[in-house]
C-alpha cells in the first residue's frame, strides 16, 4: 500500500525529466460565446529541475502567434511571460494574474503535470473507483492564500497516476471541475486525450482535445527563451 505523500510524489514526478510538443485544441463556451482555439504546445523539464511550458497560439486569427511562457524555479518565483503580436513586446505577468488561466490557458493541465500548482498539505487519501477504474482520492488544503483554491480534491488513476477528476473548491463552493475523459498510450506514456473543464460560477465550459503528441522529438532550448517569443511566428 502507497501513502498519499508516495501517491503525490507518484502524480508529481509522471513527467519528471521528458519533454513533450503537441497540438492542442480547445472548444470553448464562455457563458454562451462558443469559440475553438488551436496551439502548439513545447514542455520540458530541464532534466527533472524545473518545468519549462510554451504555449503559442495558431488559431483564431486575433489571436494568431500570442505566446505563453512558464518557468518554474526552486529558488526563486516562476517566471511568466507574455507575447502580443499586436503590441510587439513581451511582458512579464505578475502573479496573481499568472494564477489564473490566461486567453483560457490553464497551466496545470495544458503541461500535462503540475505547472503553477498552488502549494499544498496533504490531508487525507481514500481508495475508490471513478468510472470503473481504481483511483486514489487525494485531499489537499492550501498551504498560503491564492486566489485558485482553497482545498483541492484529485482523483488519481491507481496504475498510471494520471490526474482523471480534478476539484477547486473555496469553502463551501466549487470553482473547478476538470475531468480527463480519454487517455491514450503515445510512446509508452499514458497521454490525456481528451479533458473537460467547468466553472460553475463563471458558466465556462472547455473542451481540450491533443490531437497529436510527440515525446521523443527534440525541442531546441531557443524555444523556451523569452526572446524566442519575439522572433518564433507559427507557420502559415
Amino acid at each position: 500500500p502507497l501513502s498519499s505523500a508516495e501517491v503525490a510524489a507518484r502524480w508529481h514526478g509522471r513527467l519528471a525529466t521528458r519533454h513533450f510538443s503537441a497540438k492542442v485544441r480547445m472548444q470553448m463556451d464562455l457563458g454562451g460565446l462558443l469559440e475553438e482555439r488551436s496551439m502548439r504546445v513545447y514542455r520540458d523539464d530541464e532534466g527533472g529541475r524545473g518545468e519549462r511550458v510554451l504555449i503559442r497560439f495558431e488559431a483564431p486569427p486575433d489571436l494568431r502567434n500570442v505566446g505563453l511562457l512558464y518557468l518554474e524555479h526552486d529558488d526563486r518565483p516562476n517566471d511568466y511571460f507574455l507575447y502580443q503580436p499586436a503590441m510587439k513586446r513581451i511582458r512579464r505577468l505578475p502573479q496573481s494574474i499568472a494564477d489564473d488561466d490566461v486567453y483560457g490557458i490553464d497551466l496545470e493541465f495544458l503541461g500535462f503535470g503540475i505547472a503553477q500548482s498552488a502549494p499544498t498539505e496533504l490531508s487525507g487519501m481514500t481508495r475508490e473507483s471513478l468510472g470503473g477504474r481504481p483511483v486514489y482520492r487525494l485531499a489537499e488544503t492550501a498551504s498560503q492564500p491564492n486566489p485558485r483554491f482553497e482545498t483541492r480534491s484529485t482523483w488519481i488513476d491507481a496504475s498510471s497516476f494520471v490526474p482523471l477528476r480534478t476539484e477547486h473548491r473555496r469553502g463551501e463552493r466549487l470553482v473547478l471541475v476538470a475531468e480527463t475523459l480519454e487517455v491514450v498510450d503515445v510512446q509508452g506514456v499514458v497521454t490525456p486525450k481528451r479533458m473537460r473543464f467547468q466553472k460553475p460560477i463563471e458558466r465556462r465550459e472547455v473542451l481540450l482535445y491533443v490531437d497529436a503528441v510527440d515525446y521523443e522529438a527534440p525541442i531546441a532550448d531557443e524555444h523556451f527563451s523569452a526572446l524566442a517569443l519575439l522572433k518564433a511566428q507559427a507557420p502559415k
